[in-house]
């Protein structure tokens, strides 16, 4: 009679072993799935967060392209002056007149810091009247990372309700403008008594105030401007800016002839830098066409040419020129 075959199995600690063994293989496998998927995942939205910022980099590019110049519409009549801030303050209280410092309230600005810039766009509203605006906006990154575009005023607005003071009190509302540092003051003549500070009249008509957003993800945005000759981080369109014909160092300069002042008016170059929140940087330039607009605001300070005796010029028929007057719109 045969024996039976000695039968072979595994004891609990090779099973154990064995068990251990296969979870570590699995959870590698696992581990490297999920190491994957989120490095997938990660591309995914950086991806997306990369075209969403490309995307609002070109909307900021092409919304500064259509800044507009002061010179594009109107503009008060004012006459630049050369001259002392208290010069001119000690004139006007020899003259007994009543005069009141205030700026444009409608003017086309442009100005812009490290971190926000302020333009002015035409847009087209068809079926209302007017059939366009002329709004002033502002861009920045807001502190929950979103990069807004604000609505901030509508400059049409403000300058009917200017038009309509100037008929009510029957104003003038162009005036004089007095480089201090640089930084224009403004003064014109009050000529009716009953007049009203014209801010206090116009109060909040024209303000907006709506935002919306361009993109998401950006965790600053910032601003560089030039004008062909050196970057600066500030912009002010309104800062006096004065030229002379000749140098102020010629024996030959003439401060009555050969002075010209003008408001600085929008960059010609912007370049825009975007930090991502995944710390990439988007940066860009672009030109702005109503930057080389200044050829108009120019302000020639010469005194008017004394009148011409009619008798001593019988004999001839050559007009005589005049300097024009303030740009204006």
């Amino acid at each position: 009679m045969e024996k039976p075959g000695r039968q072979f199995a595994f004891t609990l600690i090779e099973l154990m072993l064995g068990m251990a063994i296969a979870a570590l293989v699995m959870g590698s496998v696992l581990s490297a799935m999920q190491t994957g998927l989120n490095a997938y995942k990660q591309g995914q939205e950086s991806m997306e967060l990369y075209q969403s910022a490309r995307i609002g980099l070109r909307k900021v590019s092409e919304e500064l392209r259509f800044a507009l110049s002061a010179n594009a519409f109107w503009r008060p009549l004012d006459d630049y002056k050369d001259e002392r801030f208290n010069d001119f303050l000690q004139r006007k209280a020899m003259d007994n007149a009543a005069f009141v410092a205030e700026r444009d309230p409608g003017a086309i600005r442009f100005q812009g810091d490290n971190h926000s810039v302020l333009f002015v766009r035409k847009v087209y509203q068809l079926g209302l009247k007017p059939p366009f605006d002329l709004q002033e906006c502002r861009i920045f990154a807001s502190a929950d990372g979103k990069l807004m575009l604000e609505i901030v005023r509508s400059l049409l607005e403000i300058k009917q309700a200017s038009w309509f003071f100037q008929y009510v009190f029957n104003a003038n509302l162009s005036g004089q403008v007095i480089s201090d540092g640089g930084h224009p003051l403004r003064f014109r003549e009050v000529s009716n008594p009953e007049e009203i500070p014209l801010m206090d009249f116009i109060g909040n008509w024209g303000m907006k105030n709506q935002t919306s957003v361009i993109c998401d993800g950006v965790k600053s945005i910032s601003f560089r401007f030039t004008n062909g000759e050196r970057w600066e981080n500030s912009w002010d369109s309104q800062q006096v800016v004065t030229n002379y014909r000749v140098s102020n160092q010629s024996p030959n300069f003439n401060p009555d002839k050969d002075v010209q002042m003008r408001e600085k008016g929008p960059p010609a170059i912007v370049e825009i830098l975007l930090e991502l929140e995944n710390r990439d940087i988007l940066s860009t330039t672009t030109d702005i066409p109503s930057g080389t607009m200044q050829g108009g605001m120019l302000i020639d300070t010469r005194p008017p040419a004394p009148p011409v005796n009619p008798a001593a010029q019988a004999p001839k028929t050559a007009t005589n020129e005049t300097p024009s007057a303030a740009p204006g719109s």
